[in-house]
């Protein structure tokens, strides 16, 4: 369950106990007020692998790193079962207290719970750095450094802010080799990563107080302001990670450096990066019996022409991404600090969709133009044809056209996902996992027998 699902749970399950709703601006406030990463344990019993891999613990170490982690989590259980029972015991002041003042009785607890939260970490970390050697204690910077990255790394919500570059280099199989090549690069990102995500971290505890009276207060100008300072970090963060990859992609060399940045881009925009559906129509075409040289040579030509269109649509596409995204932040609360304000310009309810409109448009166009090419005996054959050609005949009904029928079934039946949401509806917030190498470029080219 990523981030934002869980601020949902969580707002949700304060408003089922109260019997209140959480508006929009109060839970996109509320997914930087800190209220989820109160039930969230600093440590779990998977890190002993991080504290072994970096500090080189000893063996007689590891059972006494191990029991310390275990005294922590139970700890920890005791400390949120008992702020859920003191909330449930606030039912009936929370639900007297109504929307503005639930929030009011419920923050003393949480705020409580959250300082409990603090002193248990702090006397973990006393605790295990107590059993370290000299040596060990040296190496305590670069397992800061690795938690970060495991811990505060997947709190990203804008496309690329999450990325672990690193891991998608081991994905890649990167040879030994060629990473010692680029070791420069490669340390250059890791202490720019830990120190943009020590930036934002830092403001996100820094505004988490401030939002929580935003909150109380119903003051969202006042929270408008720290979701701003908040954003600012994240794109600080995501443009650390675009110009990372485009310096470790030009030290891996010409071999290695365009495989990084394929996959890279696939996991920072898996929206704009997963491979076109009109790539294997294209090869079904291919592969039609009876094709003349002159038919092959164009469909190569249409083919070579559709990858260019598609590479420019999907730069434009990211390029929109980088823009929206961040305006996405902080749309509800502005909306509902300005609301009532005739003056207030209103954007439009999807930017992405004049760019999936036009990909879509496209889409058609070229099938169109196979069909042309090939002719209306072989088209018969191609992907979708039955479902096109029943389409056809059935009479037009309840508002819509056979257009808004047909490309989305030739989509899905040629191998690719129907186009029928935009990247604002469908956008990876969560923590991003990496793709297959991306297919998308082209279907092998053709030659007459």
């Amino acid at each position: 369950m990523n981030l934002k699902t869980h601020t949902r749970t969580f707002l949700a399950a304060i408003a089922i106990c109260v019997g209140l709703s959480a508006p929009p601006a109060q839970a996109q406030l509320g997914l930087q007020a800190g209220f989820i990463e109160a039930f969230q344990p600093d440590y779990m019993n998977r890190d002993i692998t991080l504290f072994i891999d970096f500090l080189v613990l000893e063996d007689w170490q590891v059972p006494t790193v191990e029991s310390l982690i275990q005294d922590y989590s139970a700890d920890f259980k005791v400390g949120t079962d008992g702020m859920r029972d003191e909330m449930k015991g606030m039912n009936d002041q929370m639900r007297n207290a109504g929307d503005q003042g639930a929030m009011g009785v419920i923050m003393p607890i949480i705020n409580k719970w959250i300082q409990g939260k603090a002193r248990l970490k702090q006397r973990f970390v006393e605790n295990l750095r107590s059993v370290l050697s000299d040596e060990q204690q040296e190496r305590w910077p670069k397992l800061e450094r690795a938690m970060r990255r495991e811990k505060e790394l997947p709190r990203g919500l804008l496309s690329g802010e999450s990325v672990d570059l690193r891991q998608v280099s081991r994905e890649c199989e990167v040879p030994p080799d060629f990473m010692l090549a680029a070791k420069e690069a490669l340390d250059e990102y890791e202490l720019g990563l830990d120190a943009a995500l020590v930036a934002r971290a830092t403001q996100l505890l820094a505004s988490q107080d401030k939002i929580k009276e935003a909150l109380v207060a119903q003051d969202f100008a006042r929270g408008l302001k720290e979701l701003e300072l908040i954003v600012a970090t994240r794109v600080a963060l995501r443009d650390l990670q675009d110009s990372s990859r485009e310096k470790i992609a030009t030290a891996y060399g010409d071999q290695w450096g365009p495989i990084f940045r394929a996959k890279a881009l696939a996991v920072a925009f898996p929206a704009a990066y997963r491979p076109s559906p009109m790539i294997p129509y294209f090869a079904a075409a291919l592969e039609l019996s009876g094709l003349s040289p002159e038919q092959i040579a164009q469909l190569n030509a249409l083919q070579v022409e559709y990858v260019k269109f598609y590479e420019d649509w999907r730069v434009r596409l990211v390029t929109l991404y980088r823009t929206e995204e961040p305006k996405k932040q902080t749309e509800e609360t502005r909306r509902k600090m300005t609301q009532g304000n005739a003056n207030v310009q209103k954007g439009p309810l999807d930017p992405y969709r004049p760019l999936l409109d036009e990909r879509d448009a496209m889409d058609e166009k070229t099938r169109q133009k196979i069909a042309e090419i090939v002719g209306p005996e072989l088209s018969e054959q191609l992907p979708g044809a039955a479902k096109l050609a029943a389409a056809a005949q059935r009479p037009m009904g309840n508002g819509k056209g056979k257009g808004e029928e047909i490309g989305p079934a030739l989509n899905a039946e040629s191998g690719g996902d129907a186009p029928s949401r935009s990247p604002s509806e469908n956008s990876a917030l969560s923590r991003p996992t990496s793709g297959s190498r991306d297919k998308s470029n082209t279907a092998p080219p053709k030659t007459a027998d």
